[in-house]
């Protein structure tokens, strides 16, 4: 059985080969027909991938703009936030530097003010009746026939001039003669200026010296300033001749000198 040949091994390799050789003539007879129409479809398939293609394109660019979009929005976000950052720590810095200096502040203003208290009561020591100077406002007096008087400050270029405005009162019975000196004084208790209250200071058109009773009149003028400063503090001395010169002359007299 091993020396006899195999046949039907062989007639199946000679029909495979036929087929084989077959096929080739069987493409060469394809009709011009179904060739063209394989070319048409391809053409086809190439017309629609081109839109595909390119809608493609479209859809990944429009991602890379999105993409780049969001990059920078996050890139401004970011410098915002570290600005903001950075503006809000410095105001808290410098409200914590505004609350030290407020706070030394308050300190040195209550130490100033317990050193002009102690320098008040020193120079009040040594000159009794000083009172402190005061600008454009009344002060009141209330002493004698003093009612009030207001102090003014004028300013002219470098020359500084200043003024009062004194208002007498009598409110007794009996015709006074009024005798009123205003005197400055700086920070130290040291004088720098006076004036003499006279009756051409009246701002009323009266040259008398004596105040009847019930009579109101004010007086205007300069302080002489005898030496350079500020002043700080004012003293009225006043005194009350309560009969003119001529009234004890005539009763030293006996009434020989007529009125």
């Amino acid at each position: 059985m091993h020396g006899k040949p195999d046949y039907t091994t062989n007639q199946q390799a000679m029909a495979i080969s036929t087929q084989t050789i077959k096929k080739p003539a069987q493409a060469a007879n394809v009709p011009a027909g179904s060739a063209m129409d394989t070319a048409r479809t391809y053409t086809r398939r190439k017309r629609r991938s081109r839109p595909s293609y390119h809608h493609q394109v479209k859809i990944r660019r429009y991602k890379f703009l999105i993409a780049g979009i969001v990059i920078l929005f996050l890139l401004i976000y970011i410098f915002t936030l570290l600005h903001f950052s950075g503006e809000s720590n410095r105001h808290q810095q410098n409200t914590i530097q505004l609350r030290k200096l407020e706070t030394s502040l308050g300190k040195v203003t209550t130490e100033l003010e317990k050193v002009r208290s102690e320098r008040d009561a020193m120079v009040k020591g040594r000159i009794p009746d000083l009172s402190p100077l005061r600008f454009d406002e009344a002060i009141p007096i209330g002493e004698n026939f003093i009612r009030n008087v207001i102090f003014t400050l004028v300013r002219n270029g470098n020359t500084t001039i200043y003024e009062y405005r004194l208002v007498l009162s009598n409110e007794g019975l009996s015709v006074i003669r009024p005798e009123v000196e205003i005197f400055l004084f700086n920070e130290l208790g040291i004088q720098i200026g006076n004036a003499h209250v006279q009756a051409g200071n009246a701002t009323t058109n009266v040259s008398r010296v004596t105040l009847e009773p019930g009579e109101v009149r004010s007086y205007s003028d300069t302080i002489d300033m005898v030496r350079q400063g500020e002043p700080m503090y004012f003293l009225i001395n006043s005194s009350n001749k309560e009969k003119p010169e001529s009234d004890a002359l005539r009763e030293h007299l006996g009434d020989v000198v007529s009125p």
